[in-house]
């Protein structure tokens, strides 16, 4: 004859197994929603009028020649409060969570020699292990550690924003090159006469290393600015 012992508690068996139950939903529930907030890659190529505005952006921001442009190979989601950037713009509804890869036959319509395309985690790998900060601390001159720094920086273009006749658009970019180092901002931009022109910044943010103070020889100056919600 089965005997149930004087340790078993129905009670607590029943608790532990509705616990179990409960953080199973849960852990199910918090797993789907990061999957759906996880960016989809977008089976369709750029257009010729993404590319366009991508042009237009990195020509004034990038084109010094001076050092190569590791250009991230995917977009990166626009902020929702790109929006309110500018309030008379109605923007067309789009997936928030849609990304675009650049494509190498992408990169003569983006205008600049010395660009490439770049796996944008791995390149971020490059920029903490060429920090100018990093640098500096081991002795190397600001001029020498910022523009190393520069030659491994990352640029990240996000998604194009465009109203419902395409006369207006609106842009975030960014180009960090260290905890310390890079700039970016959100643009809008007008199309007039076929073209594509920056019209004004609705955001803009900034970080450098500048060289040291005469009143300080042992210590580095830095000046820091951000406006905007977005840094790399």
């Amino acid at each position: 004859m089965w005997m149930r012992s004087k340790f078993f508690k129905p009670g607590l068996f029943v608790l532990a197994a509705c616990v179990t139950f409960f953080l199973s939903i849960a852990l199910y529930a918090v797993t789907a929603h990061a999957q759906s907030d996880k960016p989809k890659v977008s089976e369709q190529p750029l257009t010729a009028e993404q590319l366009a505005i991508y042009r237009e952006i990195l020509k004034d921001w990038m084109n010094d020649g001076k050092h190569p442009v590791h250009l991230a190979i995917f977009t990166t989601p626009l902020e929702n409060d790109a929006e309110n950037c500018d309030k008379k713009i109605v923007l067309e509804k789009v997936d928030p969570n849609l990304i675009h890869r650049f494509r190498t036959e992408d990169l003569p319509s983006l205008g600049l020699k010395n660009i490439g395309l770049v796996d944008p985690d791995a390149q971020n790998k490059e920029v903490r292990e060429n920090d100018p900060g990093k640098a500096i601390s081991q002795g190397k001159s600001v001029d020498e550690a910022v523009k190393n720094g520069f030659a491994h920086g990352l640029v990240t273009l996000s998604e194009i924003r465009f109203d419902p006749k395409h006369e207006h658009a609106i842009v975030w970019y960014g180009f960090r090159c260290g905890g310390l180092c890079g700039n970016g901002g959100t643009v809008i931009l007008d199309k007039k006469d076929g073209k594509w022109f920056q019209r004004r910044p609705c955001s803009i943010w900034m970080s450098e290393e500048r060289a040291p103070s005469p009143y300080f020889s042992n210590s580095i100056q830095i000046k820091s600015m951000e406006h905007g919600n977005q840094r790399l």
